[in-house]
C-alpha cells in the first residue's frame, strides 16, 4: 500500500510546483498521462486538489494516517529505513491538527501547498517571460 501513498504524495507535490511555476496544469497532465508514471488516481483527485474541495471523502485522511502508522510499526520490526515515510506521517499529522481528519485524503495537497498560487503571480511571471 505504500505505493499508493507515494503516488498520491508525488502527484500533490508535483501539482503544487507546476502551479507555482506557472506551468499549465493541462499540459502537465497531458505529459503525465503519456508516461509510465501515470496512475488513474491522479485524474480522479485532480479537481479536488485544484478546487480545494475535500468534502464527501472517498477515503478520509484519518484512515490514511492510521494505515501509515500501521505500516511504520510493521516495518520497524524489520529495521527498515523509514525516514521518507516518517516525513509523510508528519504531513498527515499536520493535516489532522488542521481539522482535515474527516476530509478526503486528497486534502494532503492542502497541507503540502500552504500558499496556493494567485492569478496575479502567474500574470507577473508570464509578463517577465515576454
Amino acid at each position: 500500500w505504500p505505493v499508493f501513498l507515494v503516488l498520491h504524495l508525488a502527484a500533490a507535490l508535483s501539482l503544487a510546483l507546476v502551479r507555482h511555476e506557472g506551468v499549465s496544469v493541462d499540459d502537465f497532465m497531458t505529459l503525465l498521462r503519456g508516461s509510465a508514471l501515470y496512475a488513474p488516481t491522479f485524474d480522479k483527485k485532480l479537481s479536488r486538489m485544484l478546487e480545494g474541495d475535500f468534502e464527501r471523502p472517498n477515503f478520509p485522511l484519518k484512515h490514511l494516517d492510521k494505515d501509515t502508522k500501521l505500516f511504520i510499526r510493521a516495518a520497524e520490526r524489520h529495521a527498515l529505513a523509514l525516514s521518507s515515510i516518517k516525513g509523510v506521517e508528519q504531513l498527515l499529522e499536520r493535516g489532522l491538527l488542521e481539522g482535515l481528519a474527516n476530509r478526503d485524503y486528497s486534502a494532503l495537497y492542502a497541507v503540502i501547498d500552504r500558499s496556493p498560487p494567485q492569478a496575479e503571480d502567474r500574470d507577473a511571471r508570464e509578463a517577465d517571460a515576454d
